[in-house]
């Protein structure tokens, strides 16, 4: 039996020495100390503490296998060999390992190999740490104050008067430009382009007046026959024009033309635009009374003004039954145009009172 023990004690020292399999190591170490257990009576006292304190010194000897200087790359750690690993400090043992008692190193197990981790270096090259984003929410910044508005200028006189007719030209519309629709007016246009030159003195009308007299029959019959068909080519286009707009456009615009020639005052002229959609206003009771007088042909040969001054008079001389018919004319031209606006222009008629 004790030339057993000290075979198995030698093979545990060269085992430890050639450094072979870890697993094969740890179970020589663990046989040798059941049989140190239980033939303990068969060896002397000295011999059993020495096997005893070899067995103790099995699990350091196999932490120190674990953590050789040079070992393999390991491919999950992406290491190389270049760089050599630092060495893992072996578990120390004391000169107590001797007074344990035989009893608990009978039954002590084979301590497991644990490995520790390492913390990262900052010189080995490791990524520094990053700093945790806050989780509180950045406050932010504060709107600005809204500037209070500035107060605008009063514009001038002029310069608001020149605003209002720039205004009044874009409502007023541009009409298609018209065509010379007269055979005097043919030959004058003809004589302009062949000059090159707008004839601002007169000059050329002149002269084109005593042309067209020294005419033919023959050639004014020509220029005639130029001009109307001038005339009827304008008509289409401008037939077109205007109902290429709607007629509360038309409307519009005619009322920007009557501005514009009031404030003209005769420099310019600003022709209505003639379009047969357009509402006919109503008339009122003395404007009914007054057509019917002038149709009557009593004032043929007097001048309009004072035709209108005998028919005004004769309007105030009539009785509440004589002006009765009138007024109710002038109703029923007030409940036609009503119906018209609300169908042409889509629009509330606004109501005022008839002048008597």
């Amino acid at each position: 039996m004790i030339l057993q023990t000290h075979r198995a004690l030698a093979r545990l020292s060269q085992c430890s020495s050639q450094c072979l399999d870890k697993q094969r190591f740890t179970a020589l170490a663990l046989n040798l100390t059941r049989v140190v257990s239980s033939r303990r009576a068969d060896l002397g006292n000295h011999e059993a503490t020495d096997i005893l304190r070899f067995t103790l010194l099995t699990p350091a000897i196999s932490r120190t296998y674990a953590t050789d200087a040079v070992s393999r790359p390991k491919a999950h750690t992406g290491r190389t060999t270049s760089s050599p690993r630092k060495k893992s400090s072996t578990v120390k043992t004391t000169a107590s390992a001797t007074d344990v008692k035989p009893a608990a190193a009978a039954t002590m197990p084979a301590a497991k190999k644990t490995k520790a981790k390492s913390k990262p270096n900052a010189k080995s090259g490791a990524k520094p740490r990053t700093r945790a984003k806050s989780t509180k929410a950045r406050k932010k910044p504060a709107k600005a104050k809204a500037k209070p508005a500035k107060k605008k200028k009063a514009l001038k006189p002029e310069v608001r008067e020149r605003l209002e007719i720039k205004e009044l030209k874009a409502k007023a519309l541009s009409p298609p430009k018209r065509v010379p629709d007269a055979a005097f007016s043919v030959l004058l246009a003809e004589k302009q382009q062949e000059l090159r030159t707008f004839d601002s003195s007169g000059s050329v009308a002149k002269e084109c007046s005593k042309l067209y007299r020294s005419f033919t029959n023959e050639q004014r019959e020509h220029y005639n026959h130029i001009a109307n068909q001038n005339k009827a080519s304008y008509d289409t286009k401008y037939r077109e024009w205007i109902l290429s707009h709607s007629p509360l456009k038309i409307l519009e615009a005619n009322n920007a033309r009557a501005a514009l020639k009031k404030r003209s005052k005769g420099q310019r002229s600003w022709p209505k635009l003639h379009d047969e959609r357009l509402v006919t206003r109503q008339r009122g009771p003395y404007i009914k009374f007054s057509i019917q007088r002038h149709r009557s042909g009593d004032f043929a040969g007097i001048p309009l003004g004072e035709a209108g001054k005998l028919i005004a008079a004769e309007w105030r001389e009539l009785s509440e039954d004589e002006k009765k018919p009138f007024f109710q004319e002038a109703e029923q031209d007030m409940a036609r145009y009503e119906q018209e606006v609300k169908a042409v222009y889509d629009r509330a008629v606004k109501h005022e009172k008839a002048k008597a």
